[in-house]
């Protein structure tokens, strides 16, 4: 590769034929390690070999300085036999154990050598001079003595360097009338473009010959190791480093002193922090002077662009030799321990300490707890958890609760299953009463999930028993964790004494923990007021929803979901989950799992498989514990009324861990089984879902419909096996219970208890249903509602209503995607085709009205007065009047009693 080596060659050839004519001459190559010096060197000696001159040529390394005359046997074994053979040209290797005759020897030597040079011009060459061993020296210097009267040339190529030895030839070298000096230096952009064209082609040079350039700094060795690597790997024109790059680097580094190796390993550790000169000298131990001629000598091989590597390639090159010929760890840690003393940023110390494998100072505690806050702040979740476990490695029994705590809970957003290794320590920290704080509660939450009930219990009791001496930060969150474990095991802490809140002077997001987590324990115990609505709108409202979802976050949701408030419980849980699908899976499972049995209440049963699905599969199964049994329970309810009766038996199928029916997420995956058994006749199981589901409830004194409505499940078996008194006594038991507003479990009841009654009783029940899953928002329960209106309808002798109603039910429920009830309602295809004439024209009728005239005249339809039908709607008496007054001029009557029945039908589906 003599890219730009032309007029250097031309400087070398002019020095041949000087010795060819007989004037002797003398050239001296010098030039950063691997800058092409051999090269050049190589090239020449080609040259002389075309000619008639004879050449001798020998290579030095450092550990050749050692071998007596080493350089000298190199240039014999280029000598031809006829010149060994002749006693007139001497031995150039005499014996070295003749001390005293040492230099007659090395002048006969060099005599002989001179005597060649009568018959024919000689050329020596000797690469790297400076590592020439002595004997051999002051042969060289003895021939150089007498060049000026042979045909003896003489060629070396010498290193420059901060670290190279000094060269004792350069004064017999300047006293020569025919010297020569070449400089030997990088190549040049263009030098870079020209080679890669003649390897690559002109395009490519082009194209990417700066990228070649800025990769390699113009170092041929580097240049051409990268030319190598692209013939060997898929190439589409831009430089990759491969293997070859990667050693020539190495090469690079080990041609010169070792001295300079090391301050290259120190660089590459110290990477961006490389450009203080007076740090890298503390890390390698040496005067700042030197090192900084070692830096520019790394920039004159190319290596460096100022003070940092040029490529990334070169730096990682560097950090694997340092790892195989130098101490990297020692290195890390003396690079933290610097960088840390002079007020570096502190995520750069950790990178270093982390990166050294050993074990933690104890220096560096409190600083990589810094340094994983900020990666947090970041959302450099990974780096967090490398820097705390770093922190904790090795401190088992001795580490920080606080730090533990924070490495479980990032570990939960990486790998959610990893954080169960971590449970006998936190237990062990928890029943010390050395858990305290934010992790307590979300630990407790963990134990319950995963069915550790015991240990929750024993924490917890040496925690409340020593309430009193807590602060109030901490008796807060001594209490959220009661209340939820109360609230998810219900018979877990029964026995323990409730914790005094008042006065809290806690911080706003503990006390909003504090509210979230009074709010569910309310609601799960029945104690319904409209003040819980509002609670967990502001815990939600004030959460930072970027962030995961918290305890506080959870519980308000699991509020708004079991006081029926689907509406609201579905925009929450929407922004919950988009936000999720970007994030970590550890923490989605919890707003998906929700949103699905919110989707399943409103009726969206596709919508409620998908979710339910979503959240099982991007969790890892062993983490969702206990709460399993909701996502389950929704999918199953959802795939048993959408028909899909196989999927439902394969969700079934899944493992339920047995603690799970110790607490309230078992009773969903009950209350589910139940119904799936139901749908596919198996009635007495069924039952003993629902009443196993409910003496659970009961015992525990959670018997809130707004969690499972067990009882209209049950009821709806009895009915069917033909026990009417016990279903209606079921259903009149739920609707005793207290509810808020409109509810959709409320108009279960009252659909349930209306087949167990006469036909003037069942109208009246199936209309208030009817009401209440409108407002609830309940799509496929109106469906059911309207099927059993259309039943009745059929019972009473109305065939054209029972028709019209069954149709509005089967497009709900086809809307649903209840294929089971839509079979029931429209078995054949002649019942799906278009309504009869008579339906058209009354649907034509119909749609002249308002849709506010539309819930007027359905609402006076039923039977409702002006003042009823004026309080369920929220206007005044005045304007129902003008309704009314507007739909009897429309559909041409004169009186309310002239009202067609079928208009509440119209009110029904537009809900």
């Amino acid at each position: 590769m003599l890219v730009e080596r032309t007029r250097e060659l031309a400087t070398l050839l002019h020095v041949l034929e000087d010795c060819r004519q007989g004037r002797s001459a003398v050239a001296m190559i010098t030039g950063a390690r691997a800058t092409g010096k051999t090269a050049l060197l190589h090239a020449f000696g080609e040259e002389v070999q075309r000619s008639d001159a004879l050449l001798l040529s020998a290579s030095c390394t450092p550990g050749e300085r050692s071998l007596p005359l080493g350089v000298f046997s190199q240039l014999q074994r280029n000598v031809p036999e006829e010149f060994r053979a002749a006693r007139s040209a001497g031995d150039l290797t005499p014996l070295l154990d003749e001390d005293t005759r040492q230099g007659h020897l090395l002048r006969q030597a060099s005599t002989a050598l001179l005597a060649i040079a009568e018959t024919r011009p000689v050329v020596i060459v000797v690469d790297d001079v400076q590592y020439v061993d002595e004997l051999s020296k002051e042969a060289l210097l003895h021939v150089l003595g007498r060049l000026r009267s042979t045909r003896v040339a003489v060629v070396f190529t010498q290193g420059v360097g901060a670290r190279e030895p000094r060269s004792l030839f350069h004064t017999e070298f300047l006293r020569h009338p025919h010297r020569h000096s070449v400089w030997v230096s990088l190549l040049s952009p263009n030098g870079v473009a020209e080679v890669v064209a003649a390897e690559l082609g002109q395009r490519t040079a082009a194209e990417f010959g700066a990228r070649y350039h800025e990769m390699t700094g113009g170092n041929p060795l580097l240049l051409r190791a990268l030319l190598e690597d692209q013939h060997r790997t898929p190439f589409d024109g831009a430089p990759v480093a491969g293997e070859g790059f990667a050693e020539a680097v190495m090469s690079c580094l080990h041609r010169g002193d070792p001295a300079i190796r090391e301050v290259a390993h120190a660089l590459a550790v110290l990477d961006t922090h490389s450009d203080h000169t007076r740090l890298l000298a503390r890390v390698v131990e040496a005067g700042q002077k030197a090192v900084t001629k070692d830096v520019e000598t790394l920039a004159d091989m190319g290596l460096l662009q100022g003070t940092n590597y040029r490529d990334a390639a070169i730096r990682e090159a560097v950090l694997e030799d340092a790892s195989l010929h130098a101490d990297l760890p020692d290195l890390h840690q003396r690079a933290a321990c610097l960088l840390s003393q002079d007020g570096a940023d502190r995520r750069v110390v950790a990178a270093h300490l982390v990166s050294s494998g050993t074990s933690c100072p104890e220096w560096a505690l409190s600083l990589l707890r810094e340094a994983a806050d900020v990666a947090i702040l970041e959302d450099q979740v990974e780096e967090a958890v490398e820097y705390l476990e770093f922190a904790l490695h090795e401190q088992a029994g001795e580490a920080p609760i606080e730090l533990v705590m924070m490495l479980v809970r990032l570990k939960e957003r990486l790998a959610p299953a990893s954080v169960l290794q971590h449970v006998p320590e936190l237990g062990q920290a928890m029943r010390e009463g050395r858990l305290l704080g934010h992790g307590l509660s979300w630990f407790v939450r963990l134990l319950v999930l995963h069915g550790r009930g015991d240990d929750v219990a024993e924490g917890l009791a040496k925690l409340v028993s020593r309430s009193g001496e807590l602060d109030d930060h901490d008796r807060a969150e001594v209490a959220i964790a009661r209340m939820w474990a109360a609230g998810a095991y219900p018979d877990l802490v029964a026995d323990l004494p409730q914790i005094s809140l008042e006065p809290v002077g806690v911080d706003v997001r503990t006390g909003m923990r504090v509210d979230a987590a009074a709010a569910l324990a309310q609601v799960v115990d029945g104690r319904l007021d409209e003040n819980l609505i509002m609670t967990a709108e502001r815990v939600l409202q004030s959460a930072n929803l970027a962030e995961e979802p918290s305890d506080e976050i959870s519980s308000a949701l699991h509020v708004l979901l079991y006081l029926e408030k689907l509406d609201s419980v579905k925009t929450w849980c929407d922004r919950l989950v988009a936000r999720g699908r970007h994030s970590s899976p550890g923490w989605h499972g919890v707003p998906a799992m929700i949103r699905a049995e919110v989707a399943f209440r409103r009726g969206d049963l596709a919508v409620a498989r998908d979710y339910a699905q979503e959240a099982l599969d991007r969790a890892d199964p062993r983490i969702w514990g206990a709460s399993i049994g909701m996502a389950l329970g929704t999918l199953i309810l959802a795939t048993t009324a959408m028909g899909r009766h196989d999927e439902a038996a394969a969700a079934m199928r899944q493992r339920v861990p047995q603690h799970a029916y110790r607490g309230r997420y078992g009773l969903h995956y009950l209350y589910a089984r139940g119904h799936y058994h139901l749908a596919t006749e198996q009635l007495h199981a069924a039952l003993g879902d629902f009443l196993t589901c409910g003496e659970l409830m009961v015992k525990w004194k959670i018997d809130s419909p707004g969690i499972v409505p067990w009882r209209a499940g049950a009821a709806e078996v009895y009915t069917r096996l033909g026990n009417l008194a016990k279903a209606r006594e079921l259903a009149d038991q739920q609707l005793a219970l207290p509810v808020l507003d409109r509810s959709l479990s409320r108009g279960m009841a009252m659909r349930v208890k209306a087949a167990t009654t006469d036909l003037r009783q069942r109208s009246q029940l199936l209309y208030g249903a009817l009401e209440e899953v409108q407002a609830a928002g309940a799509q496929l329960e109106v469906a059911r509602v309207l099927a059993d209106l259309s039943q009745m309808y059929h019972e009473l002798g109305q065939p054209d209503r029972a028709r019209i109603t069954a149709r509005r039910a089967w497009r709900l429920a086809k809307d649903c995607q209840a294929e089971t009830l839509c079979a029931q309602l429209l078995p054949d295809n002649e019942s799906r085709a278009e309504a009869s004439p008579g339906e058209a024209r009354a649907e034509a009728r119909w749609g002249a009205l308002s849709d506010a005239e539309r819930r007027v005249a359905g609402l006076a339809a039923l039977g409702h007065t002006n003042r009823e039908i004026a309080t369920k709607l929220y206007v005044t008496v005045s304007t129902v009047e003008q309704h009314l007054t507007k739909v009897y001029r429309k559909l041409n009557i004169t009186q309310r009693r002239d009202l067609p029945a079928d208009l509440w039908n119209v009110v029904a589906f537009s809900a």
